[in-house]
C-alpha cells in the first residue's frame, strides 16, 4: 500500500498480526479504523488491543469514486470536523472517515460498498433477502415505517427492498439504478448518478438539496433531478383525459390542478416551488405530479379495507369529507379520478385519501390479489343453528351463540303497563337500547335482541379503529365504551391489543348517518368545530350536515335512545329536538324540578305533557339493563340484580345513604341486602378516561352549559 498506515504495522508502534479467525480474546475485539466489532479475517497487535479488519486495513488511500468525478475520497484517520455525518448512511462518523473538501464523508465500510456498487460488484447482495411491503405491518416491523432508502431518500416500505442483514437501507430498484440517463429536460448531455453534493436544488421540484443519498446531475450544467423526480416520465397518457395526452412542464404553473382543486395563488412559497405540472395545452387541462400519477392502491387506518384508485367517471359523496364527488369541468368533458374500496361502497377523494401520510399507506399492485381478502380464521357466524323459518325466509328461531335457550323472531311487540311505580320497561341485550321491532326474545327467561344485534359478527373491523384488527364479539361483561365512555352490560366488541371495548350501539355506527332530528344525512368531520345542536356543546369532530351547514352531532348524543321509559310516567318518552312551549314557566324538567335549557333536547311525553332533562329521564347509567344479574361482587354470596331506583330506598350497605339510580339488590328474597353500583363497581371502570388513543380523537373546545362534558370520536 502507498500509504504510513498501509505499511506492515498499520501506523502502530507494535508488530500486528493477520488471523482468519479471532479465537483467543477475552474481551470484544473493535476495529479501530470503523468502530464495529471485528469477527473473521482481521489483523491484531499481540502486546495490546489493536484490531482491524482485513478490508479496513486494507482500505486504499484514497478512491477515485465513478459517483464523485470531481475529486478523489481520501482516506483520513479521523473526521475533520465534530458532528460529521456520513452522506450514504446519514449516521454519525466516529473513526476513520474517507473526505472530499466538497463536503462529503463516508464511513469507510460506506465508501467501499458504494465503490463495489458502482462496479457492478454485488457479491455481498447476492444472498440478501430481498423483501416485498406487506399490506399490513406487523408489530416488530413498525420500525421500518420510519426508515428510508440510503439511495433515493425515500420511505423504504414503498418499495421492495433488501433485507437489513446487509447493513444497509436499500431498494432494490435503486441498487439496479442506470448510472447515465438521458434525460428529455436537458439534451446538451447526459444525466450522471452521482452523490447528492449539497449545491444545486432539483430542477423538477426545486426542493433544496439535503446532501444525502444520490441524484441524478450534470456538473457542467449544473443541472440535478431527484432519482425519484427523473422517473417521472415527460408524457403521459391517462383515463382521466382520455382526448389528448399530458406533458410534464419543469416551469411554474399558475393554474388549479383538475384533480385536487388547489391553486397556487393560495398556496406558501414552499407549496408553490413544488407545484409542477402535467398539462394538456389545447384543453388547459392539468394535474400536479402526485396526482397525476397517485397509488394504485392504498391502506387507510380509518377504514378495513384496501383503496383502490378508480379512473372512469362517476358522481359520489366523499366518504371522508362529504363533498360531491363528480368533479365536471364545465369547458371540457373529462373524467377524474377516486379511491374506492373492493369490498364495500367507501369512496374517498384523491385529494381526501392522501390528505395525513400517517393515514394510508401505498400497496404494492403485485400485492393486491394476495392480500386483498383479510378473513378471519374461525366463523363469524352469530347464529349457530337456525331452527325455523317462515315462507319469506326469515329465520323465525334461531340458537344464538350469546344465549342457552332458543330465541324466537317477533314482529308485535306488546308493551306492558301497570299503575306506574313499577311499570315493565324491555331492553335489548345486545344494544341495551329500548326495544322495538323485530326482535328476537325468549320464552323462558326475559332475554331480548333486536334483530339487527342478533346478526352482529362474531368478529369484526371497525371503520374508527386505528390498528384495523379483528375485534371480538363479548357478551355477559361490564365495560366502559371507549367511544361514547357509556357503562354498559349488553354487547361489546374488543380490541386485545389496544385493551379497549366498544358498545354494540358505538361499534355499528357507520360514518354517515341518518337522523330523525334532521332532514339530510350527516357526515363525519373529524376537523370541523361547531356547537353539537343537542347538547349546545361547542366540540370538534362531529357529525356534520353538508347540505345546509346548520346541524351537527357529536358521539355522546348520536348515542341518546329515541324513546326512554320513566316511572314519572306510563307512557314511553320521546327524544324531542325543540321546544314545545315557548313559554319559559313550561321549560321545567318534571323529574328535578329545576329548569331546562331551550337549546338542548329533551324527553317529553305529549300524551301527559312531562318533560325532562336527558339525564334525568336516563339516569346516570342507562346503558346497563336493568334486571339483569351481577356475580362479581364477592364479598356477598348471593347473585345480586341492577335495580334503578327512582325514589329513595333502604339504605346502602356501604355509604349508608338511601339508594337512589342505579343500585345492585340481592336476588335472595330472605336477603335485603342493597348497594348503590357506585360503591361496588370495580376499579377499572372507576377511572374516568378523558381521550381516545386508540380512536382518532377530538377535544372539548368550549363547554357554557354547567355539567356538561363531551368526549368525542
Amino acid at each position: 500500500m502507498d500509504m504510513e498506515m498501509g505499511s506492515q504495522h498499520f501506523g502502530h508502534q507494535h508488530p500486528v498480526v493477520f488471523k482468519d479467525v479471532l479465537n483467543d480474546q477475552t474481551k470484544e475485539a473493535i476495529c479501530l479504523r470503523c468502530g464495529e466489532m471485528v469477527f473473521g479475517s482481521s489483523f491484531s497487535c499481540m502486546e495490546c488491543e489493536f484490531y482491524l479488519h482485513k478490508k479496513c486495513a486494507e482500505a486504499p488511500s484514497k478512491i477515485d469514486h465513478p459517483f464523485h468525478r470531481n475529486h478523489p475520497l481520501v482516506l483520513l484517520p479521523e473526521p475533520s470536523y465534530k458532528g460529521c455525518l456520513c452522506n450514504f448512511c446519514g449516521k454519525t462518523c466516529e473513526k476513520s472517515v474517507y473526505h472530499c473538501s466538497c463536503k462529503l464523508d463516508f464511513h469507510i465500510k460506506c465508501a467501499l460498498f458504494s465503490l463495489n456498487m458502482a462496479e457492478k460488484k454485488l457479491e455481498e447482495l447476492k444472498h440478501i433477502t430481498i423483501k416485498v411491503p406487506l399490506l399490513f405491518t406487523e408489530d416488530d416491523s413498525k420500525e421500518l415505517e420510519k426508515l428510508d432508502c440510503f439511495m433515493c431518500w425515500e420511505p423504504l416500505l414503498e418499495s421492495m427492498y433488501f433485507s437489513l442483514d446487509c447493513g444497509f437501507n436499500l431498494h432494490k430498484k435503486c441498487v439496479e439504478l442506470a448510472h447515465e440517463i438521458k434525460y428529455p429536460f436537458h439534451k446538451r448531455h447526459p444525466l450522471i448518478l452521482q452523490f447528492n453534493v449539497d449545491h444545486f436544488s432539483c430542477k423538477i421540484c426545486l426542493q433544496k438539496p439535503s446532501g444525502k443519498g444520490f441524484v441524478y446531475s450534470c456538473s457542467p450544467c449544473r443541472f440535478t433531478v431527484h432519482i425519484k423526480c427523473a422517473e417521472f416520465p415527460p408524457i403521459l397518457n391517462l383515463p382521466c383525459h382520455r382526448n389528448h395526452p399530458l406533458f410534464l412542464h419543469v416551469k411554474r404553473e399558475d393554474r388549479s390542478c383538475h384533480a385536487c382543486r388547489e391553486n397556487p395563488s393560495f398556496m406558501t412559497c414552499e407549496e408553490t416551488q413544488q407545484n409542477k405540472f402535467y398539462r394538456c395545452s389545447p384543453c388547459t387541462f392539468g394535474l400536479h405530479l402526485e396526482c397525476a400519477l397517485p397509488p394504485l392502491t392504498i391502506k387507510e387506518k380509518i377504514h378495513k379495507h384496501p383503496f383502490s384508485l378508480f379512473w372512469r367517471q362517476v358522481s359520489f359523496i366523499c366518504d371522508a369529507c362529504g363533498l360531491e364527488g363528480k368533479l365536471c369541468d364545465r369547458r371540457v368533458e373529462i373524467e377524474y379520478g377516486s379511491y374506492s374500496c373492493f369490498n364495500c361502497k367507501f369512496v374517498v377523494h384523491v385529494k381526501c385519501a392522501l390528505e395525513k401520510k400517517g393515514w394510508y399507506k401505498e400497496v404494492d399492485p403485485k400485492d393486491i390479489d394476495r392480500k386483498l381478502a383479510i378473513v378471519p380464521k374461525v366463523s363469524t357466524n352469530p347464529i349457530d343453528c337456525v331452527i325455523e323459518k317462515n315462507e319469506d325466509g326469515e329465520m323465525t328461531k334461531i340458537k344464538h351463540f350469546s344465549h342457552e335457550h332458543n330465541l324466537i323472531l317477533s314482529k308485535n311487540l306488546i308493551e306492558g303497563h301497570c299503575d306506574g311505580a313499577s311499570l315493565v320497561d324491555k331492553y335489548c341485550d345486545g344494544c341495551v337500547l329500548p326495544i322495538s321491532n323485530p326482535f328476537y326474545y325468549c320464552s323462558e327467561c326475559d332475554f331480548l335482541l333486536h334483530e339487527s344485534c342478533a346478526k352482529s359478527r362474531k368478529q369484526e373491523q371497525l371503520w374508527f379503529h386505528i390498528c384495523q384488527r379483528f375485534l371480538i364479539l363479548l357478551v355477559g361483561c361490564i365495560f366502559r365504551c371507549d367511544l361514547c365512555q357509556s357503562e354498559s352490560n349488553g354487547f361489546s366488541y374488543m380490541c386485545k391489543k389496544c385493551d379497549v371495548h366498544y358498545c354494540l350501539y358505538c361499534a355499528t355506527r357507520n360514518y354517515r348517518i341518518k337522523h330523525q332530528a334532521h332532514r339530510h344525512r350527516l357526515f363525519f368531520d373529524r376537523n370541523h368545530k361547531g356547537r353539537c345542536s343537542a347538547c349546545n356543546v361547542s366540540v370538534r369532530g362531529l357529525f356534520k350536515c353538508k347540505s345546509c351547514d346548520a346541524f351537527n352531532l357529536h358521539v355522546d348524543c348520536l348515542r341518546l335512545p329515541l324513546t326512554a321509559w320513566h316511572k314519572c310516567d306510563e307512557h314511553r318518552l320521546a327524544l324531542t329536538y325543540e321546544e314545545v312551549n315557548k313559554y319559559s314557566e313550561y321549560q321545567f324538567c318534571d323529574i328535578c324540578e329545576k329548569k331546562r335549557d331551550s337549546r338542548k333536547w329533551f324527553y317529553h311525553c305529549a300524551t301527559c305533557d312531562i318533560s325532562a332533562h336527558s339525564y334525568c329521564a336516563l339516569g346516570r347509567y342507562p346503558f346497563i339493563k336493568p334486571g339483569s344479574i351481577y356475580n362479581e361482587l364477592k364479598d356477598h354470596p348471593h347473585p345480586l340484580t341492577f335495580v334503578r331506583k327512582i325514589f329513595s330506598g333502604p339504605r346502602c350497605h356501604k355509604c349508608f345513604q338511601p339508594c337512589r339510580d342505579l343500585v345492585l339488590e340481592c336476588a335472595d328474597s330472605s336477603c335485603d341486602y342493597v348497594v348503590h353500583w357506585d360503591c361496588v363497581k370495580p376499579a377499572y371502570l372507576r377511572s374516568e378516561k378523558t381521550a381516545r388513543p386508540k380512536t382518532e380523537t377530538g377535544e372539548i373546545v368550549e363547554d357554557t352549559s354547567e355539567g356538561s362534558s363531551c368526549i368525542i370520536l
